[in-house]
C-alpha cells in the first residue's frame, strides 16, 4: 500500500527506462508511420466515410429494466461520491489509508475517460454533479434570467481541468484528502448555485470533467441518439458527429498539456531542476513548468490551425479539425497512466472495505494485496508506444476524413500539412518522454 503514496504524489508512470526498444527508434518509427499513413490516405481515401456510419444500429433495451438499472447505478455512484467526500474530512489525512486520493486520481481521472472511450457517454448517468444539477432544476423557481455569456461560452470548463492538473502535478499538498475535500465541496457548491440561478442546461457547459469525458465518449461504439435510444456503430467514427467549439478544443488541449507535463516532470533534467526544493518553491517551479508545457502544446496546435486556415480560407479550421485531438489525448492517457490504473488501481477495492481508515473490512477485501505481476514491464512498454502512435494515427485519419468532407481533394490534402507536422512533433516528444 505504501507504493500508492509515491505514485499518487507523482501521479502517473511518466518516463520509463525499460521500453522494449530504444526511445529514438520508437520516436522515429512512429513519425515514419504517420508520414506513410498520411501518404496512403492521400492516395486511397478521396471521399468522407465517417458521416455515413454515424447512425449505427439500434440496441433493443427493455425500458422498465433499463430504468431500474440506471437508478441502481446512480445510487451506487452517489453513495461512493458521498463516501469519498466525507472521507476527505473525517478519514486519515494521508494517501495510504484514505480512499479519496486513490478514487480521485486513479479511478476518476484516469479510469473515466478511458472507460468512456469504450462504454460511451455513461458519465452523464453516474455524475454526481449531473444528478444534483437535475435535482436543483426540478425544485428551483421558474426564472426568466438569461445566462451570461461567460457561462454559455463554455470557457469556464477550463477552470476545473486546470485546477485539477495543478493539484495533481504542481501543488505540494495536492494529494492531501483535506485539500481535495475542500476543492470538491467548493466546486459542487458553485455549480449548484449557478444551476439555481440559470439552470443545469447552461451550467453543464462549464462542468469541465463532463465536457472532457463526453468528448472521449465520442470514440466509443456505444452511443445514445437524439431519441434517447441506445445504438452501436463502428468505433471512432462518432468524432465526426462532434461540433467542436473554441472552448471544447481548449479543454482537450489543456488535458493534453497536463499529461505532457507529467511526462516532462519525470525526466532527469526536470528532477535535477527541482532537487532540494520543497513546499512553496517546489509548487512554484512545477506551476511554471505546467503552464509552460501546456502553452507549448496549445501554441503548436494554434499555429498549425492558423496555417490551415490560410490554406483553406476557412477561419473555423481549428474547430472543424479539433476532433483530431481526442484520440491523441486518449493515447497519451493510456501511455502515461495505463499501468497506474491496472496496478495501483487495485488499491481501490482494498480501500473500499475501509474507506475511513478505521480498521473495517466491509467487503472482505481489506487484506487483499496488489498483484504486481498482472502485467510485465515489456508489455507496458509496447502498450505505451502503441497508444501514442495509434492515437496520432487516428488523429491523422479523422483529419483526412473531415478535410475531404469539407474541401476539394487538392485543398484537403494541402490543409493537413501543418497539422501533420504538429502530430509528428507530438509523437516524437511523447515517445522520448516515455523514457524519462
Amino acid at each position: 500500500m505504501h507504493s500508492v503514496l509515491s505514485l499518487l504524489l507523482a501521479h502517473g508512470v511518466g518516463g520509463r527506462s525499460d521500453l522494449p526498444i530504444s526511445e529514438w527508434i520508437a520516436a522515429w518509427s512512429g513519425a515514419i508511420a504517420l508520414l506513410l499513413s498520411f501518404a496512403a490516405l492521400g492516395l486511397l481515401w478521396h471521399h468522407p466515410k465517417f458521416p455515413q456510419a454515424l447512425i449505427g444500429r439500434l440496441v433493443p433495451t427493455p425500458k422498465f429494466l433499463t430504468q431500474i438499472f440506471l437508478l441502481l447505478v446512480q445510487a451506487i455512484a452517489m453513495t461512493l461520491f458521498l463516501v469519498v467526500l466525507t472521507a476527505c474530512f473525517f478519514g486519515p489525512d494521508n494517501t495510504v489509508s484514505n480512499i479519496a486520493p486513490t478514487t480521485i486520481f486513479i479511478i476518476f481521472w484516469v479510469g473515466m475517460p478511458l472507460s468512456a472511450a469504450v462504454l460511451g457517454p455513461y458519465w452523464k448517468v453516474i455524475s454526481p454533479w449531473e444528478n444534483l444539477g437535475k435535482w436543483i432544476d426540478r425544485i428551483r423557481p421558474n426564472s426568466e434570467s438569461v445566462a451570461p455569456k461567460w457561462l454559455t461560452s463554455g470557457w469556464l470548463a477550463l477552470a476545473p481541468i486546470t485546477v485539477f492538473h495543478w493539484l495533481e502535478l504542481a501543488y505540494h499538498h495536492g494529494s492531501s484528502p483535506r485539500v481535495l475535500g475542500w476543492c470538491i465541496l467548493i466546486y459542487a457548491v458553485l455549480l449548484l448555485l449557478m444551476t439555481w440561478r440559470w439552470g443545469w442546461e447552461e451550467t453543464r457547459k462549464i462542468e469541465g470533467f463532463g465536457v472532457l469525458f463526453s468528448l472521449a465518449a465520442a470514440i466509443s461504439p456505444i452511443f445514445v441518439d437524439q431519441k434517447n435510444k441506445l445504438r452501436i456503430r463502428y468505433p471512432f467514427v462518432g468524432i465526426s458527429s462532434l461540433r467542436m467549439t473554441p472552448a471544447s478544443v481548449a479543454v482537450v488541449l489543456a488535458a493534453l498539456g497536463g499529461t505532457a507535463f507529467d511526462g516532462v516532470s519525470r525526466t532527469d533534467w526536470w528532477l535535477d531542476l527541482i532537487v532540494g526544493k520543497t513546499g512553496a518553491s517546489w509548487t512554484l517551479v512545477n506551476t511554471l513548468g505546467l503552464a509552460w508545457v501546456s502553452l507549448i502544446i496549445g501554441l503548436a496546435y494554434h499555429q498549425a490551425s492558423r496555417i490551415g486556415s490560410r490554406l483553406t480560407s476557412d477561419k473555423n479550421f481549428a474547430y472543424k479539425l479539433g476532433g483530431s485531438l481526442i484520440p491523441i489525448f486518449l493515447g497519451y492517457d493510456i501511455a502515461h497512466y495505463f499501468s497506474l490504473l491496472l496496478l495501483e488501481g487495485q488499491a481501490f477495492k482494498i480501500l473500499l472495505s475501509d474507506p475511513y481508515g478505521q480498521g473495517w473490512d466491509i467487503f472482505n477485501t481489506a487484506s487483499h494485496a496488489i498483484n504486481w505481476t498482472v502485467i510485465s514491464t515489456t508489455t507496458i512498454g509496447w502498450i505505451q508506444i502503441g497508444s501514442i502512435v495509434g492515437g496520432h494515427l487516428l488523429g491523422v485519419l479523422f483529419a483526412h476524413d473531415r478535410s475531404v468532407e469539407l474541401w476539394s481533394a487538392r485543398t484537403a490534402l494541402r490543409s493537413q500539412y501543418p497539422m501533420l507536422v504538429v502530430m509528428v512533433i507530438y509523437t516524437i516528444i511523447g515517445l522520448v518522454l516515455m523514457t524519462g
